[in-house]
């Protein structure tokens, strides 16, 4: 029996996705819960299994149960490699998912690798920085939902566990002599390709965790001579815009300033599920999926910085409640018709399209572009390719570029 190779763990749906479209050529499924996991380690085992264990917005302690089980479900299940996948810019529970899948696996040392130089992301002497400034200091410092408050990897991690930190220069060896979580510096990508390949050597790959650099980096050791065929992805384009990330306003304004269908969602149609049953929202709908099928370029945009308090009662769930609703929107216009690709921005969103729809298999198929996965569902009965990626990056022409590209390249995920 085919033996799994490697499990990566991350802790949403898009980074589930950008850390198994690194792995292609080989087998590789997505899961997109830790249930669904489950399922599939129960019949044919993929190569490289890569799981959404849906922890960004739980609390640490929570979160690190869930890894915990994924991780010793996987070992179960003979897995040979531990990947935690972490956000390139250190958000969500990560000392917490950290010291998780060091305890879960056994492993004397967890060997942490949060670089990826290719999209600016590097780390040095123990500072993550955004394009050479600490990440605090970014933009990410700023965002409205997430916003990162420390840019001290060591001091990230101590914040949600007493698990040992050491932090290791470019120039230094692996510490093969310390137990728990090792920090790496990188600042270009053959640091970290240097660090990977140490690793492989040393036999150290049982517990690694990183972002997209780390995995580009793990791809090339295994599949320097392979490369993944090129797939499709044409046809008109449709953007689903609910990021409220500077970078994707400015996405949005560009495609707009060019001529793309805009179709603004604000206060009322984002936080109200009943909304798309309305005269109003099927009127939307309708309109939606016409200039889909007419148009190169189309964008619901959701992108509008609201303050949405006052539309929901204390407690509330805003963030989840507000991806509901415009996931539950994007899935009426593709029951109108698909016309196309889709491009839809963020985890949340992506995740409870494919939960509304009832996808539970899903599989990469390569990058539109660095950083944009793509993937491929059955949605009733009809295939339909969708482009995935994360608010905060890209250049501000992105989505025109996407559109106008009808093929998919290889390339290495966020």
């Amino acid at each position: 029996m085919k033996q799994m190779q490697m499990a990566m763990i991350a802790d949403d749906l898009t980074g589930a996705l950008d850390a198994g479209v690194c792995m292609l050529p080989s087998d590789v499924a997505v899961a997109t819960s830790s249930e669904h996991a489950a399922k599939l380690l129960s019949g044919r085992k993929p190569s490289v299994l890569s799981a959404n264990a849906g922890t960004r917005h739980m609390d640490a302690e929570a979160a690190y149960a869930e890894v915990a089980s994924l991780v010793r479900l996987v070992r179960k299940a003979g897995c040979r490699s531990i990947f935690k996948k972490t956000d390139s810019v250190l958000r969500g529970n990560v000392g917490a998912e950290l010291a998780a899948a060091l305890d879960a696996s056994g492993a004397a040392r967890l060997h942490f690798l949060p670089a990826f130089p290719a999209m600016g992301r590097t780390t040095e002497d123990g500072i993550q920085c955004v394009n050479g400034v600490p990440v605090a200091e970014s933009a990410f410092g700023k965002d409205p939902f997430e916003p990162v408050h420390e840019s001290d990897i060591a001091r990230i991690i101590a914040e949600e566990t007493q698990v040992p930190v050491k932090s290791v220069r470019e120039d230094e060896p692996v510490p093969l002599d310390f137990q728990g979580i090792v920090v790496y510096d990188a600042a270009s990508d053959d640091a970290m390709s240097r660090r990977a390949a140490e690793l492989a050597e040393l036999g150290e790959l049982g517990a690694v965790a990183g972002c997209a650099g780390l995995a580009q980096a793990l791809h090339v050791l295994d599949h320097s001579s392979k490369s993944a065929s090129n797939t499709e992805f044409d046809g008109n384009m449709l953007v689903v815009c609910g990021s409220v990330n500077p970078v994707s306003r400015a996405q949005c304004r560009f495609a707009e300033d060019k001529g793309a269908r805009m179709f603004p969602i604000a206060e009322r149609q984002k936080c109200s599920s009943s909304w798309i049953g309305t005269p109003e929202g099927k009127d939307f709908i309708f309109e939606v999926s016409k200039s889909w099928n007419e148009n190169p370029l189309t964008v619901i945009d959701g992108s509008g910085l609201e303050d949405l308090t006052p539309f929901f009662s204390e407690g509330a769930d805003i963030r989840q409640t507000v991806a509901d609703n415009v996931a539950g929107l994007l899935l009426a216009v593709c029951r109108k018709g698909i016309f196309g690709r889709a491009l839809v921005m963020g985890g949340d969103i992506l995740s409870s399209f494919l939960s509304q729809a009832d996808v539970s298999a899903i599989y990469p198929k390569g990058e539109a572009a660095k950083g944009i996965v793509v993937l491929e569902i059955d949605l009733g009965g009809h295939p339909f390719r969708l482009a995935s990626k994360s608010g905060g990056f890209g250049t501000k022409d992105l989505f025109v570029t996407l559109a106008e590209s009808v093929r998919l390249s290889e390339g290495v995920a966020q």
